[in-house]
Formats: C-alpha cells, structure tokens, sequence
C-alpha cells in the first residue's frame, strides 16, 4: 500500500456504531482465555476476533462520550 493511499484512509468518516451490534459481537465473541486443546492457528484468530470487538467498544464508547461533550 503506497502512503498516499493510507492517508487517505486516515480521513474516512466513522459511521455510527448501533450499541445492539456491540453487545450481540461481545456475546458471540467473549473475552477468554484460550483452552488447552487450541491450537496456535486458533489461538490467534479467536484473539484477531476479539480485537475487533475491542476497537468497536472503543469507536461506540468514543461517538458518545462525544455527543455528550458537543
């Protein structure tokens, strides 16, 4: 990816994160710690997963801290 093309990312507008997704996405995907029995390849996609759902916490918490300071 050449710099130009990340800079343009940089400026995407953050579309409204809806609270329900949130909690239906922290449901599914739950902070855990990873069985015995998982392999590495597992390990490392169920913790890819759940750093999605971390970054959407992070984006929903962040938009309405953000309507209550504007």
């Amino acid at each position: 990816m050449a710099n130009s093309d990340l800079s343009k990312e940089a400026f995407v507008p953050i579309p409204p994160i809806p609270q329900d997704v949130v909690g239906y996405l922290n449901i599914v995907f739950p902070e855990r710690s990873p069985e015995i029995t998982d392999s590495v390849n597992e390990i490392y996609f169920k913790a890819g997963q759940r750093s999605v759902v971390r970054f959407l916490i992070r984006l929903f918490e962040d938009q309405n801290d953000n309507k209550l300071t504007r």
